[in-house]
């Protein structure tokens, strides 16, 4: 392992620290390795370095393309070794369901995410019955939020690298399958490709998004949701801090202009976008994108903001007064008072 450990950005909770400590013991064995990425997909080499850790004190730093305004993890977890960490220690180290049997209602991401993502997209759909395909769906939870707020037919399908999520899905009547994309073609053309909080752990993303791009007819919508580098001072659940927000399952970290350039080059085209970043985009010619100057100076500017914003500081320090807040009536109230205040709340 290059590099030394930091302490964890955020607070963990038992099971984390327990993950935490088995990955950096892999990677103290070998087990894990960490590889260099010393060029951008844009074809240049260097940059800024914007952080040496991750939010668990893993030894992965970040890397500004200063002419792209690309952001790319390196050192990263080797492109060989994450099929081995997504399935044995990503979810509980990201404070997600592990086990044999996960829940399959429970939401990785958020609750309602199937019924939001077709709200974002619903006026692009054709007015017909609908094929849809999830690209790393879990247990298929939005495939079924999706076919539920759809008031049409619509035949979903998922693919998931995790064996527990995928049988935890087929359990709750879904069709996941086990593996990558290539696992839905049988099922192809789509109409509608989902790819949410996906594309950022890709380790080769125009090649991965290339062989997603099979999984669509011509006129196929491709939703891609990723976590946006310049919407972390309107995400609370980074803490509106960069630290909280980088980790080692992420290889890219994308704005809406690095994604767009990222998908011309696989072969799309957007059709609409924003900075969270919520996106759809269309098959394509692939393009060279041109590289905006402007761009990594504005990313810099951003967040510096973060690190410098008395609001944003002010944010955090209630964030951190209701958590500790909230565990300390863990520990001392009963379940049935813990309850009745969610009521009340409205929970």
């Amino acid at each position: 392992m290059t590099g030394g450990t930091a302490a964890p950005a955020l607070p963990l909770t038992a099971v984390q620290r327990r993950y935490r400590q088995a990955v950096l013991a892999k990677l103290e064995r070998g087990t894990y390795r960490l590889e260099e990425v010393p060029v951008c997909l844009c074809g240049q080499r260097g940059g800024v370095t914007i952080a040496d850790h991750d939010r668990y004190g893993f030894p992965v730093g970040v890397v500004l393309c200063t002419t792209c305004g690309l952001a790319r993890s390196t050192p990263r977890l080797a492109a060989a070794d994450l099929p081995a960490f997504y399935e044995d220690d990503y979810h509980p180290l990201h404070g997600l369901q592990h086990g044999p049997d996960p829940d399959p209602n429970a939401a990785l991401f958020r609750l309602a995410n199937g019924a939001a993502i077709l709200a974002f997209l619903d006026d692009l759909l054709p007015p017909r019955p609908l094929r849809v395909a999830d690209v790393g769906c879990g247990t298929g939870r939005v495939l079924r939020e999706f076919a539920a707020a759809l008031d049409r037919p619509v035949a979903v399908v998922g693919c998931d690298y995790s064996a527990a999520f995928v049988d935890a899905g087929k359990r709750a009547g879904s069709d996941i399958r086990h593996g990558g994309p290539e696992t839905m073609m049988n099922m192809a053309p789509f109409d509608v490709v989902i790819l949410s909080h996906v594309v950022e752990h890709f380790p080769e993303p125009v090649a991965d998004l290339a062989a997603v791009r099979a999984l669509g007819h011509s006129r196929a919508l491709f939703y891609v949701e990723v976590p946006g580098l310049l919407s972390i001072d309107h995400k609370p659940e980074y803490a509106y801090r960069l630290d909280q927000y980088l980790t080692i399952a992420h290889t890219f970290h994308f704005t809406l202009e690095t994604l767009t350039a990222t998908m011309n080059r696989a072969g799309f085209g957007i059709a609409r976008g924003d900075e969270y970043v919520r996106s759809v985009f269309i098959p394509a010619p692939a393009a060279t994108p041109r590289n905006d100057p402007e761009l990594a100076p504005r990313i810099l500017a951003s967040l510096n903001h973060l690190e410098r914003s008395w609001p944003l500081r002010a944010r955090r320090l209630y964030r951190m007064t209701r958590q500790r807040a909230v565990a300390i009536a863990k520990r001392v109230l009963p379940e049935s008072a813990i309850a009745a205040l969610r009521r009340v709340r409205g929970r």
